[in-house]
């Protein structure tokens, strides 16, 4: 893309569509000055036209070269538009310069209405009009045309650059409207995107759970066939081994999609700091407080303590005024986790608030969302350091 546009611009165009506008708006300014010229060189012109100065023909490019700035910088052009109108009349201000002076200011009355905001639309628009009027003033062939002088100028220059000045305000107001379509358009394949990120981390916390599961009821039938310890048993402890030891191969092989950048180390609570100004990047207000001795905790805690809450800052959001508030306390036995903010709707905040709560549980913790007041939600989590309970 194009560097941005100065403040009141809007619109943003390719580097190629910039420089083939450029291009066509040089061959309409070299148009124009091959048009008039002739006229100002007194080649073909009444004797009436010629006003006795060479200069007209030198001065005439600083009516029809503000057609340059049109693109870039419309309310420029307008006011260098203005500023030529006075600069091509010197010396004598009863110069030729008509043919080229009103193409020239129905092209930047154009792109001032399709490409500025409201204000500057209607100052470009006014800048243009007067130099039209001062082009009226002090232009030779208009004035020997006949006797209304300005005023058939006017009357003529004035609807038709109103008119020009309309059709382009309805040119932005259908592009701003394909804009925003095209912004919304982005923003639901993100939100579909999210949500579909949050439902394979649900099926893969609540694998995780089942292997927990799973895991925990083979040990314990091992360990009670132990306590039997004769040889059926121990003939049915190595088969029970075996198969959850399978059991697990497959389960972890579908968990080890967990480490999505391959070899990059998994995220820990010491990068909250990096969540929160991630989620603030996207548009969050969020506001953080550490209570307790904070340290480092068991690798598979910190993971499910840091996922749960990237996953409760999706269901919950901040909004000026009133931020999501994020409390993590630091206990002698475990991890408390709250978050408390406005409640965000759809189903990428139900995805999160599922995956958060599998993430908890799979560390034998507990997870609770309440909501104290309508349009308000507080997410709660516990994860005791001993890891996940039997």
């Amino acid at each position: 893309m194009s560097d941005p546009p100065q403040r009141g611009y809007d619109r943003q165009v390719r580097p190629s569509s910039s420089r083939t506008g450029f291009m066509i708006d040089v061959v309409i300014c070299v148009a124009l000055v091959i048009l008039t010229a002739p006229a100002t060189m007194g080649a073909g012109a009444p004797a009436a036209f010629d006003a006795g100065t060479d200069l007209d023909t030198v001065l005439l490019p600083a009516v029809v070269l503000p057609i340059l700035l049109r693109r870039r910088s419309p309310l420029l052009a307008a006011a260098a538009f203005a500023a030529g109108c006075v600069v091509s009349g010197i010396p004598t201000f009863d110069q030729f310069r008509l043919v080229a002076a009103v193409p020239a200011a129905l092209l930047i009355v154009f792109s001032v209405a399709a490409r500025a905001d409201r204000a500057r639309a209607l100052a470009g628009l006014g800048l243009v009009l007067a130099g039209l009027v001062f082009i009226g003033l002090t232009d030779v062939a208009q004035r020997q045309a006949d006797e209304g002088g300005v005023a058939t100028f006017v009357l003529f220059s004035f609807p038709v650059s109103l008119a020009v000045w309309g059709g382009g305000r309805l040119v932005r107001s259908r592009e701003l409207v394909a804009e925003q379509l095209r912004e919304r358009s982005r923003l639901l394949e993100r939100r579909r995107e999210q949500t579909a990120e949050l439902a394979v981390e649900v099926e893969r916390t609540r694998l995780a759970s089942d292997l927990d599961r799973a895991a925990r009821d083979r040990v314990r039938e091992i360990v009670a066939l132990a306590e039997r310890a004769d040889r059926a048993s121990f003939a049915r402890i190595e088969r029970q081994a075996r198969e959850s030891l399978n059991e697990m191969r497959g389960l972890l092989d579908v968990l080890r999609s967990d480490e999505r950048s391959g070899r990059a180390p998994r995220p820990t609570l010491a990068q909250v700091d990096r969540l929160l100004t991630d989620a603030r990047a996207g548009g969050r207000l969020v506001e953080l407080e550490v209570a307790g001795d904070r340290r480092p905790l068991p690798g598979s805690l910190e993971l499910a303590a840091y996922r749960a809450l990237q996953h409760g800052l999706v269901a919950v959001r901040g909004a000026d005024g009133d931020p999501a508030l994020v409390r993590l306390r630091y206990l002698p036995d475990g991890l408390s986790l709250e978050i408390t903010g406005l409640r965000a709707e759809g189903g990428t905040a139900d995805a999160a608030l599922a995956a958060a709560r599998e993430r908890v549980a799979a560390q034998g913790g507990r997870f609770s969302a309440e909501a104290p007041e309508p349009g308000r939600r507080v997410l709660r989590a516990y994860l005791p350091v001993a890891g996940v309970h039997a």
